[in-house]
């Protein structure tokens, strides 16, 4: 008999991929998987997401330093710094909220994330890569972008 195909099976092997990922990451540094996954996918990609909310602002004091100060500038600066400020205070609610010690942070992440998930109709896998890859990186990339236009135009 075959098996009915779904559309998890396509979310199952990036997930898998990903877990190997931690995993390999984890023993070259001597963590277990629980370690590593908050380590690496809160502490390291938060970190990496607060410094590209505030790289705007730094590349719009550079603008104003090579281009003089005007008015739009500052309100560019002042808009911009309050950005910064939404990543800064994000950034401390999830080390808050995702405090040690390590299985407790875990744990409390899977519960969030299957909340999530039974929130949107879909599964833990699928919530899992939506916001520690898709998401994770369309923000990422979305705060480069800023920055690089900010610097070359």
């Amino acid at each position: 008999m075959r098996r009915k195909f779904r559309w998890i099976d396509l979310a199952l092997l990036p997930f898998g991929l990903c877990v190997l990922f931690l995993l390999l990451l984890g023993k070259l540094f001597g963590l277990t998987y629980k370690q590593i996954s908050v380590v690496f996918n809160l502490w390291v990609q938060g970190s990496l997401l607060m410094l590209s909310g505030i790289a705007p602002l730094g590349a719009m004091i550079f603008r104003i330093c090579n281009s003089g100060v005007t008015t739009i500038y500052i309100i560019g600066v002042v808009a911009l710094a309050f950005y910064a400020y939404l990543y800064i205070r994000g950034f401390w609610g999830l080390i808050r909220h995702y405090h040690l010690p390590f299985n407790d942070a875990f744990d409390l992440c899977v519960r969030d994330l299957k909340w999530l998930a039974k929130k949107w109709h879909t599964t833990y896998y699928i919530v899992n890569l939506l916001i520690f890859v898709l998401f994770y990186l369309m923000i990422l990339k979305f705060n480069l972008f800023i920055c690089n236009y900010l610097i070359s135009h």
